[in-house]
C-alpha cells in the first residue's frame, strides 16, 4: 500500500475516533482513581489498540507518564494529531511543494473503478447513454453518470503530470509530515503533563514513533526524532510567546 493511502487511512480512522469521543463525553478519571495495573486507561475507558500509537500510549499511562489532568490521553493525542495532519503550518508547506495529503491519482482510480461497475452492468455504449440525457429519471442518471466517468477519465491524466517525482524535494516535503507529527505530539504532550519534552525525552521520542510508524509505516532510515521534538518545542514556545503578548 503506497505510504499516502495508509496515511489517509490511519487518519479517517484517527477521526471517527474523535467524533465518537465527542458523542459520548467520557469523563477521564486518570489520577483521580487508584491506578489500574492493566488495559493502559481508566475505568471509563475502553482502551483502543488499533495502532502502535494506542500500545505506546497505553505504556505511558501504566508507567505513570500520564498522571491525570483530567484528559483523556488517547483523546487529546488524537485530536492534536487530526489538527496538525490537516491544518497544520508544515502541512500546508508540503502541499505548496506538491505533496497532496490525498493522492488524487489513488482516489480518482478508485472512484473510476466503482463508476465502471454501473456503466458496464447495463451493457450500453457510452454513445447509448448519451442519447439518454432528454428521457426519464433513470435515463437521466446513467447519463450523469457516464458524464462523471468521462470527466475524471479526463482529469486523471493531468493529476498524474503533476505528481511530482522522489527528489530531495519530496523528501524535504515528507520531512515536514513528520515535522508536523512532532508538532501536534507536543501540543498533546504539554496538555496532559504540563510540561513540554525536555532533551532526551526518551518517553516522548517513544511516543513519537510510535505515531510515525502508525501513520507513514518504514521507511528505510529512521528519522531525526529528537531534531524534529526540538523545532517543535521551539515553535510551541514562539507561538505561546505570541499569544501572551
Amino acid at each position: 500500500m503506497k505510504q499516502v493511502a495508509l496515511s489517509k487511512q490511519v487518519i479517517d480512522r484517527l477521526a471517527k475516533r474523535w467524533a465518537e469521543a465527542i458523542r459520548l463525553r467520557v469523563d477521564c478519571k486518570l489520577g483521580r482513581e487508584p491506578p489500574r495495573r492493566r488495559g493502559g486507561g481508566c475505568s471509563k475507558c475502553r482502551p483502543p489498540q488499533e495502532f502502535e500509537l494506542d500500545q505506546e500510549v497505553a505504556q505511558l499511562i501504566i508507567s505513570g507518564g500520564f498522571k491525570g489532568t483530567g484528559e483523556c490521553p488517547y483523546r487529546v493525542i488524537t485530536s492534536h494529531l487530526i489538527t496538525g495532519l490537516t491544518a497544520g503550518p508544515e502541512v500546508f508547506r508540503a502541499r505548496s511543494m506538491g505533496q497532496y495529503h490525498v493522492d488524487p491519482v489513488i482516489e480518482i482510480t478508485g472512484a473510476l473503478k466503482r463508476i465502471r461497475i454501473i456503466t458496464r452492468a447495463t451493457r450500453l455504449t457510452r454513445e447509448d447513454i448519451e442519447s439518454f440525457e432528454d428521457k426519464d429519471d433513470w435515463s437521466k442518471a446513467l447519463y450523469l453518470v457516464s458524464s462523471a466517468e468521462q470527466a475524471l477519465e479526463n482529469a486523471l491524466p493531468m493529476f498524474r503530470s503533476r505528481m511530482p517525482v522522489k527528489t530531495g524535494r519530496s523528501r524535504r516535503a515528507g520531512a515536514l509530515h513528520i515535522q508536523a507529527v512532532a508538532r501536534a505530539l507536543v501540543g498533546a504532550w504539554y496538555v496532559l503533563t504540563r510540561r513540554l519534552p525536555a532533551k532526551n525525552n526518551s518517553k516522548f521520542r517513544a511516543l513519537l514513533r510510535a505515531a510515525n510508524f502508525t501513520l507513514f509505516g518504514h521507511s528505510g532510515k529512521e528519522p531525526n526524532f529528537e531534531s524534529a521534538t526540538r523545532i517543535a518545542v521551539r515553535h510551541f514556545k514562539k507561538s505561546a510567546a505570541t499569544k501572551g503578548s
